[in-house]
C-alpha cells in the first residue's frame, strides 16, 4: 500500500517553517503548537517569537527570512542586505520578488514585512480589537491562539469561492497583512503600517511591450546566472512560453524543463514540441497512483495540505500535487505565474471602457466566481446559505468597488489583489518549503507595466502576444494548446480575429454548461482523493460531528455521507475539510448565530 508522503519541512502540528510572536507575558504556547522539538523563542522587549525551521540572517540579531525567495528582479539580495534592511527600513524590502517575507525580534518588540504583492502569507491580530495580539506565519495558529471564533462571513465566501477575499481569514479578529505593510507588536499590541499605492500613468501598448521585454530578459539571466540548474514548469500555454522566449536562444539548450499531465494530452504535446525545437532536457510526469492510498492516508494526506494552506484553499489540490511531485526534483523552479495579470483574465465579450453596477458584479459572481469550488447544493444550513450568497455577493462587490469606477481596471484589481493574492499566493507559500518557486512575472516592475496598459491592449491576450513576437516571434508562429498561435492575436486578421471568437465563445459555453449542470471541475486527481477522504470519514464519524460544522452545515446532510447514501464532490469534501481543521479539535467555538458575522 501506497503511504502519505511526508513533506521535506515539518514544524509544528504538520504547519510550514515559520514563527508565532505574542505579548512576553502571555500564556505558554506549549501544546498549542503540537510538539516542541525545533522550537526556538526569544524575548523581545514587551513580545516573544517562536520560531522553527526559519533561516537565521544575522548572528546577533533574531531576524528570520521566511522565504526561500531573495531577489529582485535584476538578481540575488544578499542575507546581510535583508538584515541590514530589516533593522532600518522594513519597508523597503516590499521590492523583493513574491513570493518573500522576513521577521525580526528585538528590545522594541517584533516586526514581520512580506513582498509588495503580500503573496507570502503573514497574519496579525486587528489592531486594538479584544483578545491576545498576535502575529504569524499561521492564520490558524494565530486564530488558536485568541481562541477565535470562526467568521462567519469568511466561511459563507468560502463556501461558494474556495479561498477568501480581501485580507479576511476564517477567524474573527485575524487578518493577512496586506501587501506592502510593515506589522510590528510592542507593549503597546499590534500595529500594521500600509504603504499607499500612487497612481501611475497609462502606457502605450508599444512601450509596454518593449520595457516589459527588457525586464524578462534582464530578469530570466540574471536567475541563470545565479540558478544555472533551474527548471523551467514549462506547459502548453502562454506565460511559460513567454520565459521560454526570454532566455537567449544560446543558453536553452540543456536547460531543464518539467511538465505535470498525461502523456498524449495537448499540453504535453505542445510542451514536447517546445522543448525538442530549444534542445530542452524536458521531464514528463503525471499523476501517481492514488487508487493504493489507504483512507487513513489520504486524509492524513489532505488534512496535512490544508494546515499549510491556513484552510484557506483547496487541500486536495495540493494533496495530488504533492503526491505527483514527489516524482520530481525538488529546487529552484522558474514559474510563469503572473501571465493572467496581463490578459484581462475575467474580461468578457467586448472591451471599451466603462463604468459598472452591482448587478455587474453579482453576474460575474456567479458565472466566473462561484463555478469550479462552490459547495454542492444541499449541503448547507438552509438559513445559512442564503445568508451566505447574500454576503459574498457584497464582498465581490466590495472588492470590485476599491478596484475605481471603470469596469475592466475593477476586474484586474480583483483578480490581482484578491484572486492572486489569496489562492495563487497561499498555494505558492504552502509549497515554499519544498522548493523556491520564483516567478519573473510577479516583479513589480512587470505588474506596473500591466496595470498602466488600457484594458483594450490586455484583452484577448493582445498584449501578451505582441510580447511574444518580440521575445521570439518563432515561438510565436506555434500554436497554443487549445488556441492559435500568439501571432495571430498579436496582428489579427478578420479571419484569425473570427478563429479566436469562436475558440472565446467555446470556453465561454463551457462554463454556462457548467453553470446550468450545476457542477464544478475537480482538480486532477481530486475524485480519487476525495473518495479516500470520505472513506476515512465513514470509518471516524466523529469528525464530521465537530462544533465547527454544526453552524453551517446540515445533519442529514452528513448522516447521508456517513451512511453512504451521498457521494460529495471534491469541493465540499475541500471545505469540509478546512473546517475541521480550522475547528482545531473543538479549539475554535463557533458562534450558532450566522447573523451575527454581519456584525
Amino acid at each position: 500500500m501506497q503511504s502519505s508522503p511526508k513533506p521535506s519541512h515539518e514544524g509544528p502540528d504538520g504547519a510550514l517553517p515559520g514563527f508565532v510572536a505574542v505579548e512576553r507575558d502571555a500564556p505558554t504556547l506549549d501544546g498549542m503548537l503540537g510538539s516542541q522539538e525545533g522550537l526556538t523563542t526569544s524575548i523581545c522587549g514587551a513580545a516573544k517569537l517562536t520560531s522553527w525551521d526559519v533561516t537565521s540572517l544575522s548572528e546577533k540579531h533574531s531576524i528570520f527570512a521566511l522565504s526561500r525567495v531573495m531577489r529582485t528582479e535584476s538578481g540575488a539580495v544578499s542575507p546581510e542586505e535583508i538584515a541590514e534592511g530589516m533593522r532600518h527600513n522594513p519597508a523597503g524590502l516590499t521590492r523583493l520578488l513574491p513570493p518573500f517575507a522576513a521577521v525580526r525580534g528585538d528590545e522594541q518588540g517584533v516586526t514581520m514585512v512580506a513582498d509588495a504583492m503580500g503573496f507570502r502569507q503573514l497574519y496579525h491580530s486587528v489592531p486594538d480589537a479584544p483578545g491576545a495580539p498576535v502575529l504569524s506565519t499561521s492564520a490558524l495558529f494565530a486564530g488558536w491562539i485568541r481562541g477565535a471564533e470562526l467568521d462567519p462571513a469568511a466561511v459563507a465566501v468560502q463556501s461558494l469561492l474556495g479561498w477568501q477575499l480581501g485580507q479576511r481569514t476564517l477567524f474573527r479578529g485575524v487578518e493577512k497583512l496586506d501587501p506592502g505593510a510593515v506589522a510590528h507588536l510592542d507593549a503597546e499590541g499590534v500595529h500594521v503600517a500600509a504603504t499607499a499605492r500612487k497612481p501611475e500613468e497609462r502606457m502605450s501598448l508599444e512601450d509596454a511591450v518593449t520595457a516589459a521585454a527588457r525586464v524578462l530578459r534582464v530578469s530570466l539571466e540574471a536567475l541563470l546566472d545565479d540558478h544555472p540548474e533551474a527548471v523551467l514548469q514549462l506547459t502548453g500555454g502562454q506565460d511559460s512560453r513567454l520565459l521560454l522566449s526570454a532566455i537567449p536562444k544560446a543558453r536553452r539548450r540543456g536547460l531543464r524543463a518539467m511538465t505535470l499531465g498525461v502523456s498524449g494530452s495537448g499540453d504535453v504535446t505542445v510542451a514536447r514540441q517546445l522543448a525538442e525545437r530549444n534542445g530542452l532536457r524536458h521531464e514528463v510526469r503525471g499523476l501517481a497512483a492514488l487508487d493504493g492510498l489507504t483512507a487513513a492516508a489520504g486524509w492524513d494526506l489532505v488534512q496535512r495540505a490544508a494546515m499549510r494552506l491556513d484552510g484557506m484553499s483547496d487541500p486536495i489540490a495540493l494533496a495530488a500535487l504533492t503526491v505527483a511531485e514527489g516524482g520530481f526534483d525538488q529546487g529552484v523552479r522558474i514559474s510563469g505565474l503572473g501571465g493572467e495579470i496581463a490578459r484581462g483574465f475575467y474580461y468578457v465579450g467586448g472591451v471599451r471602457e466603462r463604468s459598472f453596477t452591482r448587478k455587474d458584479a453579482t453576474t460575474l459572481a456567479a458565472w466566473r466566481m462561484f463555478v469550479n469550488e462552490a459547495v454542492e447544493p444541499g449541503l448547507l444550513d438552509p438559513e445559512f446559505s442564503a445568508w451566505a450568497r447574500a454576503t459574498a455577493d457584497d464582498e465581490v462587490a466590495s472588492a470590485l468597488s476599491k478596484g475605481g469606477d471603470e469596469w475592466f481596471r475593477a476586474t484586474d484589481e480583483l483578480y490581482l489583489r484578491h484572486r492572486m493574492q489569496r489562492w495563487a499566493g497561499v498555494t505558492d507559500t504552502a509549497v515554499g518549503a519544498q522548493r523556491t518557486v520564483i516567478n519573473p512575472m510577479l516583479c513589480q516592475e512587470f505588474l506596473s507595466i500591466a496595470s498602466r496598459l488600457s484594458p483594450m491592449d490586455k484583452a484577448h491576450a493582445r498584449f501578451l502576444a505582441r510580447l511574444q513576437m518580440e521575445l521570439d516571434p518563432e515561438l510565436g508562429r506555434i500554436p497554443l494548446e487549445g488556441r492559435t498561435a500568439p501571432i495571430a492575436t498579436a496582428y489579427p486578421t478578420p479571419w484569425r480575429s473570427a478563429v479566436g471568437a469562436l475558440g472565446t465563445g467555446r470556453r465561454l459555453a463551457r462554463k454556462v454548461g457548467q453553470r446550468i449542470r450545476r457542477g464544478n471541475r475537480p482538480p486532477a486527481g481530486g475524485s480519487v482523493l476525495a473518495g479516500k477522504v470520505v472513506a476515512h470519514w465513514r470509518e471516524h464519524p466523529e469528525l464530521l460531528s465537530a462544533t465547527a460544522l454544526s453552524a453551517f452545515v446540515r445533519p442529514d446532510w452528513i448522516d447521508s455521507v456517513i451512511d453512504g447514501r451521498l457521494h460529495p464532490r471534491p469541493s465540499s469534501v475541500a471545505f469540509l475539510t478546512n473546517l475541521i481543521v480550522a475547528s482545531g479539535g473543538h479549539r475554535a467555538p463557533i458562534s450558532r448565530d450566522v447573523r451575527a458575522g454581519a456584525q
